[in-house]
């Protein structure tokens, strides 16, 4: 049996969100980073005289790259409305589940309730729905051999899609 404690708090939500991209949509993260090319290319329309897509390619590209900020703003104000904002959340690992208590609420899981789960050196995203994730960062954990043990039995016990 392992314990550990983790934060709804923004960090963890950045760091959720983040890692539910890299792991479900790599491809905008890929693009991400692409359309930052806009921006000399904008450039170099504009040097070459053609300034209507000089001009929308040098101000799309930073409004496209900025949207995942926008985008991480949007679900940390969404978050704070949530009872469960700031509040710490106990989880108990097991080899038949996870026991979660928080302040609202007392529930079992088995892990045949998780449809993945995504495995990081910083966290683990478990989820209970395709693009649903609960978050658990290493640092909710006492020891580092607690997190790697918890990510062992996650692998194990929920398969990866």
């Amino acid at each position: 049996m392992i314990k550990a404690t983790s934060i709804f708090d923004e960090a963890s939500l950045k760091l959720g969100s983040a890692l539910h991209m890299r792991y479900r949509h790599p491809v905008f993260v890929v693009m991400r980073y692409l359309y930052l090319l806009l921006i000399p290319l904008g450039a170099f329309l504009l040097w070459k005289g053609d300034e209507l897509f000089g001009y929308l390619f040098l101000m799309t590209g930073p409004i496209l790259f900025v949207r995942k900020i926008f985008w991480q703003y949007r679900l940390i104000q969404g978050a704070k409305s949530s009872p469960q904002a700031g509040e710490q959340l106990h989880w108990t690992f097991t080899e038949e589940g996870i026991h979660q208590v928080s302040k609202f609420h007392n529930v079992d899981l088995k892990w045949g309730s998780f449809c993945d789960r995504y495995l990081s050196p910083k966290a683990i995203l478990l989820y209970p729905q395709k693009n649903q994730y609960l978050i658990l960062s290493r640092e909710a954990f006492t020891s580092q051999a607690d997190f790697e043990e918890v990510s062992r039995l996650c692998g194990e016990k929920i398969k990866s899609s």
